[in-house]
């Protein structure tokens, strides 16, 4: 071959190639803190497409800096999610191309249970959620807050221990009728997810109280609790991000109350965005935990949290934590005694129904947080996190 022809073939594999790599986009995560950071990141998804010569609903494929495909998820409002790891003041790489990704592994998921009324139940990698709808309601039990089941593990189990409690519950049924009662308790022991199957539990007294984080109006002092939501609809779900939206009967004064929940990979506190149609003349709005104790109570200036000691302390010998947080301001916190409950809140006077956005959560002590002052080192965490979000250069 001459010279001649070889640069020729050497120029037209360097056009090539550098046509293939224009298609590529590079994704730079960076890091100013002093601090490791590991958390799901949102990133403009019409803006990558754009970059990759792509429509939005095309796949891509998304690679590390090892060349490894790493999982992702497009979010109902457009966002690219990556779950990322990034060093004291540096830097993580990933490159975006055209193709088909393999089948991510799922850290958060959640669903409506027909099989226990009409829960609704989220978990991720941390832990799990519950809220009750019209099934329950036309029971008459007065369930109105957030239930918090805990876990030990970062696999999905909430749909297991629904299914493990049922069935269980139809043995025992079965059971009692024929007389045979020691057995029934039996089946309950192995099966009942109010008790600790190995990975978790639901030990967590909610009933009329705004449990963990419900928001609720207050009127001349008094919380006037939502009862179970009336709507739903699940926008997104998963692997790296569960969204659910609920609505809710208008209350006797007609006042609509709507709210959007979300809860990422890797985090202990859930986003809640409320707001409300029908308020004619401003109230307030209140949020926090319910209090089964005396101890363990932390009411700061714009966070509460607390060590629930469970619906058993003698024998579940283990705390589960709890926590709202309110960085987009709020008026006061305080502790609030009504009917016989009491709550730690947050409180925002003079609402007028706009949308307003709060955080809450949970973790367990028989899990990734044993203390309660370690439970408000995470809760420092996610907040720094959520102040001083990590910067997303596309190129």
């Amino acid at each position: 071959m001459s010279a001649r022809y070889y640069w020729v073939g050497l120029l037209l594999l360097w056009s090539s190639w550098q046509v293939a790599r224009a298609a590529d986009v590079t994704l730079t995560v960076s890091n100013e803190d002093d601090r490791q950071r590991q958390e799901v990141v949102a990133i403009d998804l019409q803006a990558v497409c754009q970059r990759l010569g792509i429509a939005v609903g095309e796949p891509f494929v998304v690679r590390n800096a090892f060349g490894q495909e790493v999982g992702y998820q497009k979010t109902y409002d457009g966002q690219l999610l990556l779950d990322v790891a990034v060093q004291p003041h540096g830097q993580a790489v990933y490159r975006v191309t055209k193709g088909v990704p393999q089948p991510p592994k799922c850290y958060v998921q959640g669903a409506m249970y027909p099989i226990r009324k009409d829960d609704i139940a989220w978990e991720n990698d941390r832990g799990a959620y519950r809220v009750y709808g019209p099934a329950l309601q036309r029971t008459g039990e007065k369930s109105f807050g957030t239930d918090v089941w805990v876990k030990n593990t970062p696999e999905l189990v909430v749909a297991h221990r629904y299914r493990m409690d049922y069935e269980g519950n139809v043995q025992e049924d079965s059971l009692y009728k024929i007389g045979k009662k020691s057995e029934a308790r039996q089946i309950d022991l192995r099966t009942s997810f109010h008790l600790d199957q190995g990975n978790g539990m639901d030990a967590y007294s909610v009933g009329p109280t705004l449990g963990c984080g419900a928001p609720a109006l207050m009127v001349d002092g008094r919380l006037v609790f939502p009862y179970c939501y009336e709507r739903y609809q699940i926008l997104d779900n998963g692997p790296l991000r569960f969204t659910v939206a609920l609505d809710y009967a208008p209350n006797a004064d007609g006042i609509k109350e709507h709210r959007i929940i979300t809860l990422d990979k890797g985090m202990h506190l859930n986003r809640m965005t409320v707001w409300y149609d029908g308020i004619l003349q401003p109230v307030a709005l209140a949020s926090g935990v319910v209090l089964h104790g005396d101890a363990g109570v932390v009411v700061e200036k714009d966070r509460v949290l607390y060590a629930d000691p469970t619906d058993n302390p003698q024998k579940h010998n283990s705390q589960i934590f709890v926590a709202a947080l309110f960085p987009n301001g709020l008026s006061q916190t305080l502790v609030h005694q009504q009917d016989g409950h009491r709550h730690a809140l947050g409180i925002l006077n003079d609402y007028r129904g706009q949308r307003y956005t709060y955080y809450f959560g949970s973790a367990w002590s028989r899990y990734d947080v044993p203390t309660l002052a370690q439970w408000q080192n995470c809760v420092d965490n996610e907040q720094h996190q959520l102040r001083n979000p990590l910067s997303i250069q596309i190129q």
